[in-house]
Formats: C-alpha cells, sequence, structure tokens
C-alpha cells in the first residue's frame, strides 16, 4: 500500500516544490461524484469512468480535503530526461513556454508539438503537475503528461497513451478516474488522448513540424508593423500566399517562415489540419 508524504520528504523538496492542497483550489457549489470506475466495461479513452454502479468506490470530501497537487516552483517539469533511457526522450526549447520540455515517447513530444502550434493555446508544459490522492485505503501518485493553458476554456491536465491496451488495468483505471474527479472538482479538464489522435493526419503532422521548427525565427517590428498595417487597410481575413510577400516583399519564402513563427505567437490563425496553398486563408489577431 502506498503511503502519504513523510515530513522529511517535504523538508528535502520544499527548495524545488511547491505543494498545494486540492482543497484550497476546489470549486464551490459542485456537485460530488460518488463512483469512480466499473471494471465490467472495456477500457477505452472515452468511457474510463462508470458512475452508476452501486457497488463501485464511494469518495467524498476526503479525495480533495487529503490530497495535494506537486508543481515545480519556477513551472519546469518534475521529471527531466537526459537521453540515458532505454526509450526515446529528451528535450525540447518551447518558445510559448520559454523554457526547455522535457518528454518520453513520441507521442508525447508530438502533442508537445501540436500545442505549440495551436491558436487556442497559450503555453503547455510537460510534466508539469503531480497529484497526490487517497481512494479507500490506498494512497495514489499520478504525473501528468501535459498540462496546457487554454485561452478560452479550463486546464486541461493530460495523459497521453499509445493506444486503449494502456488502460487494461483496472487499478490504473481507478487512478485515472481519481484524476478526472479531481480536475472536475477543481475546474480543470481532464483528457487521455491516444497517439493516433493527436493529428488529424499525415498532412496535419507535417505542417505541425514545419511550424514548430520555425518558432524562433527573428520577428522584428518592421513584420509587425507590415502585419498590422495590412491588417487595419484590408482587414483581418487575408491568405496564406498574400501574407508571405506582405511580410517580405522580396523573398515570400522566407515571409512564409515569419508566417509560420507569427502562427506559433499566436498573432495569425492557420488551419493546419489541411494542405497549404497561397489560397489558404489567414486571419490576423
Amino acid at each position: 500500500m502506498q503511503v502519504g508524504p513523510t515530513a522529511s520528504d517535504v523538508a528535502d523538496e520544499a527548495t524545488n516544490l511547491l505543494r498545494i492542497p486540492m482543497s484550497q483550489q476546489v470549486v464551490r457549489g459542485v456537485a460530488l461524484h460518488r463512483q469512480l470506475r466499473d471494471p465490467t466495461i472495456q477500457p477505452s479513452r472515452t468511457r474510463v469512468i462508470q458512475r452508476d454502479d452501486p457497488d463501485m468506490p464511494v469518495v467524498g470530501e476526503e479525495l480533495t480535503s487529503m490530497g495535494e497537487m506537486i508543481v515545480c516552483r519556477d513551472g519546469g517539469s518534475l521529471r527531466t530526461f537526459n537521453g540515458r533511457q532505454a526509450h526515446e526522450n529528451g528535450w525540447w526549447p518551447s518558445f510559448k513556454r520559454r523554457r526547455l520540455q522535457h518528454w518520453q515517447g513520441s507521442a508525447q513530444r508530438y502533442a508537445m508539438m501540436a500545442a505549440e502550434c495551436d491558436f487556442n493555446v497559450n503555453w503547455a508544459q510537460t510534466e508539469a503537475r503531480r497529484f497526490h490522492f487517497i481512494i479507500g485505503s490506498t494512497w495514489y501518485e499520478y504525473t501528468c503528461d501535459l498540462e496546457i493553458d487554454m485561452v478560452d476554456a479550463p486546464t486541461e491536465i493530460v495523459e497521453i497513451k499509445r493506444d486503449d491496451r494502456a488502460l487494461e488495468d483496472p487499478d490504473y483505471r481507478l487512478k485515472l478516474a481519481g484524476v478526472d474527479e479531481i480536475c472536475r472538482r477543481i475546474g480543470m479538464r481532464f483528457r487521455i488522448v491516444m497517439a493516433d489522435e493527436i493529428f488529424t493526419g499525415r498532412q496535419h503532422r507535417d505542417n505541425v513540424e514545419l511550424f514548430a521548427s520555425r518558432r524562433f525565427a527573428a520577428v522584428g517590428r518592421d513584420h509587425l508593423h507590415r502585419l498590422e498595417t495590412h491588417a487595419i487597410v484590408r482587414g483581418r481575413m487575408s491568405t496564406y500566399g498574400e501574407m508571405a510577400v506582405v511580410l517580405d516583399p522580396r523573398c515570400p519564402a522566407r515571409g512564409k517562415a515569419l508566417l509560420q513563427a507569427l502562427t506559433v505567437r499566436r498573432r495569425v490563425e492557420i488551419d493546419l489540419t489541411k494542405f497549404l496553398t497561397d489560397r489558404t486563408p489567414v486571419t490576423i489577431h
């Protein structure tokens, strides 16, 4: 059986970690769910939780009153990777987050890159938040793959899996169900994302890889002036080819690189799920 953190654990990590009691984050007035899981259902990305079986574990205030969340004081990754692992891992500098993102597994890396290029995302941080909570007499610990700060939606806690087989363990599903319920109570959203759900297709992945590679392109004041002037004179709606010429009249190819960087910066919005042509719509923000 897992046990809660000891006083020495807290003292050892106090300089690096920030411990947040879940009770301080609870959204008041939210009805408490009682059932967390149903072991009879098939594991599924959309049906981890089944709440209408009276034989399932009953949870109340203790789920959040006794639990805590742990984050790094500097907002970084709780777990870091240097490449010395048996599986794919490493780090990746994020423009939006202004720091390194540590990742393990290609699915987590792709999800991180997709968030970097998503107009609806302010920033995303890998290995960002740890949940420590009790169900019955068992303590569970869970570290999210990705925390996403959305522009006009609740913060998302994301668990990334290769496929449904990763959800076959009932106790693991119970842990994820506990995290989902905690997120619901504190005003966050918990999602399980499979590797084949990150992109709509190969074209989407290619576009994200291209745009993410341009995230640190040097965008000068003159480029922003051209962008804003065009929006004032011609309106916010334009096209991929037109904006490339606007940003760099002498070299449209360089203009497209700047446009890709501005997409990461959330100054322009482009649908990256489709094949890009000079006629692809662009919205200036």
